[in-house]
């Protein structure tokens, strides 16, 4: 049996990946904060990638069933428009702490699960390391920081023999693009910015 790993598998890129495994016959172990249902060759567990304790639980459940990955993929992320300069500073660490830290987690968590010549998949994006945009800038900085940490592990793991592979998608419709509107209203509503006094 092959086992493969997904972050952020409730929703979205997620849940399509889980879905595509699924059907190719892949053992699907899904971390998501949100509940997912069940269904064959699946295991999920509610789980924040923020949280390593709760990170560490899931790695030992699979440790006792003596599971090897064939694929970890990280998937999990968040969106948010922020002001950098007035936007709260707990929100705009929260966006840092599950977009970069917690895939740098989940890696680090379980990698001692990884095959020999397993695959490590990361999802960034593609235009925001490159096209950074007013408002949506810590977005922008945590995806630039996901893609630079992905180019350094990749060239680790390949003294291993194993590979870290970075997928860069455009705009998808999913949870997490439709948000991205309502988060610029919010911010329009709430920003002081450029309001004349």
């Amino acid at each position: 049996m092959q086992y493969v790993l997904i972050t952020g598998a409730s929703s979205g890129i997620g849940k399509s990946l889980k879905d595509i495994f699924l059907q190719n016959n892949y053992h699907v172990i899904a971390l998501d904060i949100k509940e997912i249902d069940p269904q064959d060759n699946l295991d999920s567990f509610i789980c924040d990638i923020t949280n390593k304790e709760s990170l560490q639980n899931v790695k030992n459940t699979l440790d006792k069933q003596n599971i090897k990955l064939d694929y970890i993929i990280n998937v999990a992320g968040i969106h948010m428009m922020a002001s950098l300069v007035e936007s709260p500073l707990d929100q705009m660490q929260r966006l840092i702490n599950i977009n970069l830290n917690g895939t740098m987690s989940v890696n680090r968590i379980f990698h001692s699960l990884l095959k020999e010549k397993g695959r490590i998949i990361i999802i960034t994006s593609e235009v925001a390391s490159f096209d950074p945009m007013p408002f949506n800038g810590l977005y922008n900085v945590s995806k630039t920081a996901l893609d630079t940490y992905a180019q350094a592990l990749r060239q680790e793991l390949n003294l291993l023999n194993q590979k870290v592979i970075t997928f860069r998608p455009g705009a998808v419709k999913t949870p997490l693009c439709d948000s991205s509107l309502t988060g610029t209203q919010n911010l329009v509503d709430s920003t002081i910015l450029y309001k004349k006094q």
